[in-house]
């Protein structure tokens, strides 16, 4: 195998026991440390970035396989988390492929926006498929995207830290060879 490969295969399995670590974080330390304000979704962030980072051919297979670990730490159903993550992972590729930055505004601006949209098909998804809907609860999603807004800023730089140390061919920005493909007709 190529060191390529292997730091491929590293880069997946890091990344994954960082989502478990952030699932854990969210369902088990956040509630006896304070109680009383929601803990803030970090597993969303981390798919908002792996969406973002990553090639959309990988990505959403291992965003899938995330929603699935997911239901582990959760009472959340397989089928709402899978289509509540493909509508966020679908708003932020349109917004990838739309607004070319790198910048940790952008960032944390579209975690805003996708933990508002995530909420919301969420609630849809959960009244459309299940006997048990869930409750909206307008003021603890509210404030669950005000913590999301307010993480953003250290889960990006933690995970742009991890991210450099896997650092492969693949960057946010097209590069020149497909810039150059998009003007040509």
């Amino acid at each position: 195998m190529s060191k390529q490969r292997i730091s491929f295969y590293l880069k997946y399995l890091v990344f994954t026991l960082v989502f478990f670590a952030f699932c854990a974080f969210q369902s088990s330390f956040w509630p006896f440390v304070i109680d009383s304000l929601p803990s803030p979704q970090l597993w969303l962030l981390f798919i908002i970035f792996i969406s973002l980072k990553w090639s959309n051919t990988n990505n959403i297979f291992y965003i899938y396989f995330l929603g699935f670990c997911m239901t582990q730490f959760s009472y959340v159903s397989l089928k709402t988390i899978w289509m509540s993550l493909l509508a966020v992972t679908l708003f932020v590729w349109i917004f990838k492929n739309r607004i070319h930055s790198t910048s940790l505004f952008f960032f944390s601006v579209l975690v805003g926006s996708a933990s508002l949209l995530y909420s919301v098909v969420y609630i849809a998804t959960s009244n459309w498929l299940e006997l048990n809907p869930t409750p909206i609860y307008f003021l603890h999603r509210l404030l669950e995207i005000g913590c999301n807004f307010l993480f953003s800023i250290p889960v990006f730089k933690f995970l742009s830290f991890i991210d450099e140390r896997f650092q492969t061919t693949e960057t946010w920005n097209i590069n020149s060879a497909e810039q150059q493909r998009e003007v040509e007709p």
